[in-house]
């Protein structure tokens, strides 16, 4: 029988604040023993960067957003950004990055701790919503800021150009704020859902971002206006766009209060996982090695295991039909990540298609954004090519030397990049619009671009594989009026792989478009230089592992 005394309200009060007495006890003792640690900001430390980030905002940010909206409102822009199809484009946009932002939560989720407060406070009796709802807050502000600025460029462009009024710019930001709890949501769906789970919704984001795509090119004026209800366009003397701006942030506020009590969901292996690659991502990168920070993040092996990667008898096939095998049963192991490059190789070929269509500054980001995407998704097809160069100074295991190694892992990301890049750009072909006259050689020239670029990405990443650790002498501080510009060298060093290839893109555009001589002499001529350079580091590797 129950003791009466404990259904007594004055005793369950007591008892609800003797609770709260030690919470707030257990609370300041983890806070006094994080803020003893060497590396943990106080409240001045606090107080500086909220200065800083203030600073930035004001002196920096909304000069450089207002001088990019004043170069934007341009002829050759204008008519692209206020499209009847801009609206569509941008919500189909948005559904693939909200689908994307699924698959990242399982790597790295919007509420991720320090290892210390994972074991105090989350895996406490508390409520584990009061201990991730800081960090939460804190990546749902930094990707409100990013989406409100992007809303503040394109609002400002269209008020500049008379397709809208003042007034309709500040609903594109109101439908952005919306926005921002939709993804915030969608990010931590992917932090708390199980593997299957987590595919299928970020199977229906993309499935619904495509068919938004193909909505908007191919389907009728109703679809189009249907996508973009509050995308603010057809002059300054149409209507705002208030229904569907407050519509969209409505159901971004009951998303974000649905995510406070989502919070709880979150698996403890998961946040002592996310907590330790991040911590681990953080010392790499604070030690300048950022290619070790993205390697914490490498997904692992999760399918695929029975597949036979080398068999019996497959010496028939010779060495050519064996690494090729081993490379492709490796690509399958990790179909998320594979399906990430797939689509990266599909979008940057149909990007770089575009800027050549484009014209002024959406051409040159195009091409810019179309190369920098080739670069990052050539990434998932050449791990055994890293695998052939990390193999310097271990004991020797196959007949074949590093460089027949990095020769022989270099087929299968050629094959396979390359084919992708063939069908995007055959796709960006059929879809972007006609550019007009000698549209048959602009369209050819176009469509060459990105399968030409596949050759000279993979042997940048056999280069980049070989890099080596960075030289010391380049950490020397360099002091000048504005302070020590040391900053400079490291980032440059960290950055020359990609600033390779964003110059090979765009020497060969320029190249192709001067005449087709030019564009084959160039791209023979910056292979062979990459070669050179990927194979005098590698002898330099060998020397230094001898």
């Amino acid at each position: 029988m129950a003791d009466p005394a404990a259904r007594d309200p004055a005793v369950q009060n007591a008892a609800a604040q003797d609770l709260a007495v030690q919470d707030r006890a257990a609370k300041d003792a983890v806070a006094r023993v994080w803020a003893a640690r060497a590396n943990a900001r106080g409240a001045l430390d606090l107080a500086y960067l909220l200065y800083l980030v203030v600073i930035t905002i004001l002196v920096i940010a909304v000069p450089l957003l207002r001088e990019l909206g004043l170069l934007l409102a341009r002829p050759d822009v204008l008519p692209v950004i206020s499209a009847p199809a801009a609206g569509g484009l941008v919500t189909a946009g948005l559904l693939l990055a909200a689908g994307l932002l699924v698959l990242l939560g399982a790597s790295r989720g919007p509420a991720v701790l320090p290892p210390f407060f994972v074991v105090t406070l989350a895996s406490s009796h508390r409520p584990r919503r009061t201990a991730l709802v800081r960090p939460f807050a804190r990546t749902g502000a930094a990707l409100a800021i990013g989406l409100l600025a992007l809303a503040g460029v394109i609002g400002w462009v269209l008020v500049l150009g008379g397709a809208t009024s003042p007034a309709g710019a500040v609903a594109l930001g109101i439908a952005g704020l919306g926005t921002t709890a939709l993804l915030e949501g969608a990010w931590l769906a992917g932090q708390v859902l199980p593997g299957g789970g987590r595919r299928v919704l970020a199977l229906v984001l993309g499935l619904a971002g495509a068919g938004a795509v193909l909505g908007t090119v191919r389907g009728g004026g109703p679809v189009r206006h249907l996508l973009a209800l509050a995308y603010p366009v057809g002059g300054a003397d149409a209507g705002v766009p208030w229904v569907a701006a407050l519509a969209v942030l409505v159901l971004g506020l009951l998303a974000a209060i649905l995510c406070v009590p989502a919070l709880d969901r979150v698996r403890g292996t998961v946040l002592l996982e996310q907590a330790a690659r991040w911590e681990s991502a953080l010392t790499s990168a604070r030690s300048g090695d950022l290619a070790a920070a993205a390697g914490t993040y490498r997904v692992r092996p999760s399918a695929g295991r029975r597949l036979p990667a080398v068999r019996a008898g497959a010496r028939s096939a010779g060495l050519i039909g064996l690494y090729l095998r081993r490379d492709l049963v490796a690509l399958v192991s990790t179909p998320e990540r594979l399906v990430l490059g797939v689509l990266g190789v599909l979008a940057a070929s149909i990007l770089l298609v575009a800027a050549r269509v484009l014209m002024g500054p959406l051409g040159f980001a195009a091409l810019v954004l179309g190369a920098l995407l080739l670069w990052s998704a050539s990434g998932v097809f050449v791990d055994g090519l890293r695998h052939g160069v990390e193999s310097l100074g271990a004991p020797r295991l196959l007949a074949q030397g590093v460089g027949a190694q990095v020769l022989l892992h270099s087929l299968a990301p050629l094959l396979v990049i390359g084919l992708l890049s063939v069908l995007g750009s055959g796709l960006g072909a059929l879809v972007l619009p006609d550019p007009g006259p000698g549209a048959g050689t602009v369209g050819a020239l176009a469509v060459v671009l990105a399968p030409a670029l596949v050759p000279l990405m993979i042997i940048g990443r056999a280069r980049d594989a070989a890099k080596g650790p960075m030289p010391l002498a380049l950490a020397t501080p360099i002091p000048t009026p504005q302070g020590d510009a040391s900053i400079l060298p490291l980032v440059a060093w960290q950055a020359d792989a990609v600033l390779f290839a964003l110059l090979a893109a765009g020497l060969l555009f320029l190249a192709l478009g001067a005449s087709w001589a030019w564009g084959i002499g160039l791209w023979a001529v910056a292979g062979a230089l990459l070669a050179s350079d990927a194979r005098r580091r590698v002898q330099e590797l060998s020397r230094g592992g001898r």
